[in-house]
């Protein structure tokens, strides 16, 4: 998957440069880095092209802090990636991650983005009951805090089983897999791994 004919992809420089233009939260940022992480381990095991899952997964929050408000958060994030030259393919990718925009995941990389998203943010929060230890979270324990409706409030925990089930693979298969994929940046995250 590349982007159209016409179109290239814009640098991480220039995409970090955006991302934080936009993003003052410390908090916010990590979390960019992580699904990063995860969105770049995931071309990897499929062969696709990592510069493009690592921006969609850098940016696909990039506009949250200015813009929360669903109707608002992506919609104005893809006007604002447009007018920066960014490529359909990356902006597209990132408003189909927000479930209220309606829009099909019919690409690998679209769904990869829904399925990383919130389980990537769970991920830490279990990590940081446990220490700050990205090491000491298995599948077992972020199954047991999913069940869990009183810790992490924010995370649509629906998002995240079918995220799993959208990449046709086994929850507790996607969470190993998301928390290996964190364990190489866990020091940018604030944790340990």
């Amino acid at each position: 998957m590349t982007p159209a004919p016409g179109e290239a992809l814009p640098s991480r420089d220039r995409a970090w440069q955006l991302l934080t233009t936009y993003t003052a939260g410390d908090r916010l940022r990590k979390h960019a880095l992580a699904v990063e992480a995860v969105m770049r381990a995931f071309a990897r095991l499929h062969n696709e092209n990592e510069e493009l899952y690592g921006l969609v997964g850098l940016l696909h929050d990039f506009d949250y802090e200015q813009y929360p408000d669903i109707g608002r958060h992506t919609i104005e994030g893809a006007r604002i990636l447009a007018a920066n030259g960014f490529p359909s393919i990356v902006i597209d990718a990132i408003l189909s991650h927000v479930t209220e925009n309606a829009l099909p995941r019919d690409t690998l990389l679209k769904k990869a983005i829904f399925a990383c998203d919130e389980l990537t943010g769970f991920v830490v929060a279990v990590a940081l009951v446990k220490g700050g230890d990205l090491s000491s979270v298995t599948p077992a324990s972020v199954v047991k805090k999913l069940r869990d409706k009183g810790f992490a409030r924010g995370v649509h925990r629906p998002d995240v089983t079918d995220g799993a089930e959208l990449l046709g693979v086994p929850l507790e298969q996607h969470i190993a897999f998301v928390v290996d994929a964190m364990k190489p940046i866990a020091p940018a995250l604030g944790l340990t791994a």
